[in-house]
Order: structure tokens, then sequence, then C-alpha cells
């Protein structure tokens, strides 16, 4: 893969939206599966689900807030395709070298969608045409194991496979959730402890000690005094 920038390439490709939808994809990814529960028999599959349902609508709300009027999201149901000033940035989760047929065909129609009208108008004009081309911009998110995100690759693509102008953004990671110390669960059935009632604090002796520990008064032993008789 070349070493050549998205934005030397492509102005529109700035550095920091690009960090913008990277960013995005790892944070939303990473909570996802801090989030999940695999005792209770959540799986990457669906914990996966998750992800993407939840990058698509981060991407929406993004575009729809106003402050970013660069990136517009082209969505139908599951699927969305994020777009840079009308550039279409194909994003996945796998290796950035070997894009799957399925993401190069996605990214294909997307672009065939989006280059339809210019084609039309300007057919007869005979305009020269990239080698190897056309070439689609994608974005990979590679995972370990467990499928949290590792980092995120730019990089184009064309219909054949071929790959060049591989840039990795440079991301930050969500740490790990810290172990918590555990408590044994009750068994079912089984009444909560009651909490110990603290003691009184200690009285002198024949004092009247209330609810409080503060005694009331104190009793007192008079001496006794001979009547005459």
């Amino acid at each position: 893969m070349d070493a050549t920038s998205p934005w030397e390439l492509n102005p529109v490709l700035q550095q920091s939206r690009l960090l913008l939808l990277a960013q995005t994809a790892v944070d939303v990814r990473n909570k996802a599966f801090s989030e999940a529960n695999r005792e209770e028999g959540d799986t990457s599959w669906g914990i996966g689900c998750k992800a993407h349902e939840r990058f698509g609508h981060a991407l929406c709300k993004l575009s729809e807030s106003g402050k970013h009027p660069w990136l517009s999201v082209h969505r139908d149901g599951l699927f969305f395709m994020p777009h840079i000033e009308g550039i279409a940035v194909r994003v996945y989760r796998g290796p950035a070298d070997r894009p799957s047929q399925r993401h190069l065909d996605a990214a294909r129609i997307e672009h065939n969608r989006r280059s339809e009208p210019r084609q039309m108008a300007f057919s007869f004009m005979g305009q020269a045409t990239e080698p190897d081309g056309p070439w689609f911009w994608m974005m990979a998110v590679e995972t370990d194991v467990e499928g949290r995100a590792l980092r995120a690759v730019f990089f184009q693509a064309n219909e054949a496979g071929g790959t060049r102008n591989a840039w990795e953004a440079p991301v930050e990671r969500l740490p790990d959730a810290p172990a918590e110390a555990s408590t044994p669960a009750p068994e079912p059935g089984d009444k909560p402890a009651r909490p110990a009632r603290p003691r009184a604090a200690s009285s002198p002796k024949g004092a009247l000690v209330p609810r409080d520990g503060r005694p009331l008064f104190q009793a007192q032993t008079l001496p006794l005094i001979s009547q005459p008789s």
C-alpha cells in the first residue's frame, strides 16, 4: 500500500473529518462490548449488531447536529453510508488489506448511485477513466479476538479487491472497565440479612436510656434521715 495521505488525494478528506469518523466507530464499538454480559448469553454476533446500529445512529446524530455540514448519511434500514462532501466512505469491520466482496459491492453500488447523473450528462465527452478504477474509499475497523476495535484504517479499493493509499487514524481506545469486587448473590428465596443494630453507649448504673442512647436523668440514692420519735 502507498503512503499517500487521503487529504493529499482529495482535499475534502481532511484529517480532522476522518478522525471524527474513526473515533466514533471505535468508541461506539468498544462501549457496546464493555457493556456486554457474556454470562447472560451475549455473543460477539449480537454485540456486533448492536454496535452496528449504534454507529449508524451516532453518525445520523452528528449529521443532524449542524456542527458538521460536510457530513451526510445515506441510510436505508440497517444499511448506511457516510459521505464527506459527497465522497462515500464504506465502513466495515475486518482487515484493511482484504476487504470482502460484500463490502466492495456496497461501495460500488453507492459509487454508481452518486455518479450516475454525472456520467449520463458527460458520457459523450469521453472522460478519461482512472487505471484499474473506479476506486472507492473505505474505512476498516480492525478488532481483536474478542471483537473490540484496535485501529481504524482508511484506504482505497477497486472492484477487483485491490487496495492502495492506506492511512491509519490515530484513535484512542476506551480503557477496559475496572474489575469490581464481587459479592455473593443471595440464593432464590433467601431473605436479605438485616443490618446490625448499633449498640447504645454504656451509661451509669440506674440511668434510663432511650433509643438514641442518651440518659434521660440520673437516679440518685439519698441518705436516710432518722425522724424524732
